[in-house]
């Protein structure tokens, strides 16, 4: 538990949250997927991959592109529209307003990828989905998938008799390997480009309904990101994209086979879905329309929800009562996986990834384990819960671990506050005792990061430099422009420096990008023993091994103070109960908006 003495200072600032769409970074890389054909026959004792209910993100941000235009008018409530129609909604249109994606397109596959792929996604389905309650995996357009015997392929049972959209025919395996093929384009922007493209060898078809991905070594990443966790390979037809070719923004998406098919898009304003006339086979929405409308400010989202022109939008604590008092609802994820922290700057070797290199920085404070101990303990991180996420963060005690993910041990809770709890006279030892005082003063580095995922960031960062200052820590606020910022770290130039970072990464990205030297760091602790120990879970499809590889990691992590960890934070969506009686959702998947069929309506 946090410790409840809070700075005056602190309670004084104001509450500033939007739990928005998570980010992370992704790798890129230059190989293409080759596609062959087989007539290999099932394997036998083949073993289902096994992963945590966990969230992974690619590149984008939540910045709106432009102001909306004005949308047609609803269209009337349709209680015939077809069987897909299961209940009768008061409204034929349901509107989901949220900041705009960073990029707009119409090939969630080649143009993005997540969290910008939320503006197509409830026109497509992923060979194995996510569940909206608990976060697991669950079969979708693939009934069964095994691991190979040399645990070097996926093995895919594909869905039989499900139609695209408009009349394009049968989802088969010929779909799949166009996705693939897709995604892997060198000059593809998806954030997965480089994961598919170097860790997929080929994908086998070995008949309609059957595929095998063949992979260059065992990779979990591979597989969730061929599934909805990650937010890729959103499954699309192959017919369409050799008729009419790559759309652009004036043409109309590739077609799907989710419950809902594209009807509108309004660029920078708002994109529309209908539901499909034909009985989709797993989905039955409440609304025939559903519509995904652009708005940056939370202001103009709360007012157009309360004046009933929009039913769902995100909002911001310091609203939350307001909008509660007019009637307003709240629903919240179901599965934890967006989260804040500060990582270390300062530790890069100086041949990337090589610890025999030496230390690029050597005379980094921040190699020292005791001052990076009491730069962690010297946070209040209750009273900047309170401050600015109105007490509704959820603790973390291990950067990336949680009960519900592989490798979580349940002893870091107990240990967290003398590790890393808050103890602004244990912070001044242990800075004493690192050769720091008065006279000689512990000076390094904040960058003042606005986060596009939640309002407040300057503020927070502030805040942290008030409590760096009360433990006698001159902490400098640098300023640069996100670009430079990128590339000075991405080269490793950034000495001294703590960055506030948010992701919903799942273990295995998170691993890579935030724990690890692997490419692409751009800002963690940089530590020999944890490259190898990832790489043991990375390389292995065994939910044990994972497991356990993770939990060591996490435990060396935990051990050496590697990152400062703060919060795992709720995804909320605020709505209008005169139109909609509930939204479920898990909240652990890049994007976090997802299962929108799952908007429910009011009666």
């Amino acid at each position: 538990m946090f410790n409840r003495i809070r700075p005056k200072w602190v309670l004084g600032l104001s509450v500033v949250l939007v739990t928005a769409l998570a980010l992370a970074a992704c790798s890129n890389g230059d190989d293409t997927v080759t596609t062959s054909s087989s007539s290999s026959t099932s394997p036998s004792a083949a073993q289902q991959p096994d992963a945590p209910a966990a969230a992974q993100a690619a590149t984008g941000d939540t910045s709106s592109p432009s102001s909306p235009v004005s949308a047609d008018a609803p269209a009337a409530p349709k209680g015939g529209s077809g069987p897909a129609m299961a209940n009768i909604s008061k409204v034929g249109r349901v509107i989901v307003a949220f900041p705009g994606p960073s990029t707009e397109g119409n090939d969630s596959n080649f143009d993005f990828s997540s969290p910008p792929s939320v503006q197509l996604r409830p026109m497509y389905e992923y060979l194995v989905g996510v569940n909206a309650v608990t976060g697991v995996f669950e079969p979708q357009l693939a009934t069964a998938w095994n691991i190979e015997p040399d645990g070097l392929g996926i093995r895919y049972k594909l869905r039989e008799g499900v139609q695209f959209h408009n009349g394009w025919g049968e989802f088969t395996a010929r779909d799949v390997a166009h996705v693939l093929w897709s995604i892997s384009r060198k000059d593809g922007l998806h954030g997965l480009r480089g994961t598919f493209s170097r860790d997929v060898k080929e994908i086998q078809i070995i008949n309609d309904h059957e595929v095998v991905f063949i992979l260059n070594g065992a990779n979990q990443t591979v597989f969730n990101g061929i599934a909805q966790l990650i937010g890729g390979m959103e499954v699309q037809s192959k017919a369409m994209y050799d008729a009419e070719g790559q759309p652009t923004l004036a043409d109309k998406p590739i077609v799907g086979t989710g419950a809902y098919r594209f009807q509108k898009r309004a660029q920078g304003s708002f994109i529309r879905f209908e539901l499909n006339p034909v009985e989709h086979w797993r989905l039955s929405p409440d609304f025939p329309e559903l519509e995904l409308r652009w708005s940056s400010e939370a202001s103009t989202r709360l007012a157009a929800l309360l004046a009933g022109e929009v039913h769902l939008t995100t909002i911001i604590p310091d609203q939350e009562p307001q909008a509660k008092e007019k009637g307003i609802k709240i629903a919240k994820g179901n599965v934890p996986g967006f989260r804040t922290f500060f990582n270390f700057q300062g530790s890069w070797w100086n041949k990337h990834g090589d610890p025999d290199s030496g230390r690029k920085f050597p005379d980094s404070p921040l190699l020292d384990q005791k001052v990076r101990q009491a730069l962690s303990k010297a946070i209040d991180r209750d009273a900047l819960n309170t401050a600015f996420f109105a007490g509704e963060a959820d603790a973390m005690f291990n950067n990336h671990l949680h009960p519900t993910r592989l490798g979580w041990d349940p002893s870091w809770e107990t240990r967290f506050p003398a590790q890393y709890g808050y103890d602004p006279a244990a912070a001044k030892s242990l800075l004493a005792e690192a050769g720091y005082n008065s006279s000689n003063p512990l000076e390094t580095n904040l960058h003042s990061i606005q986060l596009s995922t939640y309002a407040g960031s300057l503020d927070l960062i502030e805040a942290v430099q008030g409590f760096y200052r009360e433990i006698g820590v001159k902490a400098n606020l640098l300023v640069m422009d996100a670009a430079t910022r990128g590339k000075l770290g991405r080269s490793h130039e950034f000495e001294n420096h703590i960055s506030l970072v948010s992701t919903a990464s799942d273990i295995f990205l998170a691993g890579r990008v935030y724990m690890t030297s692997s490419h692409p760091s751009s800002g963690n602790y940089q530590d020999a023993e944890m490259n190898k120990i990832r790489l043991v879970g990375a390389n292995t499809l065994v939910a044990s091994k994972q497991d356990a590889a993770f939990k060591e990691l996490g435990e060396r992590a935990f051990s050496l103070n590697a990152s400062i960890p703060l919060y795992w934070l709720p995804i909320k969506m605020a709505y209008n109960p005169d139109v909609v009686s509930d939204y479920v959702f898990s909240g652990n998947i890049s994007g976090s908006w997802t299962h929108l069929f799952n908007i429910i309506a009011a009666k």
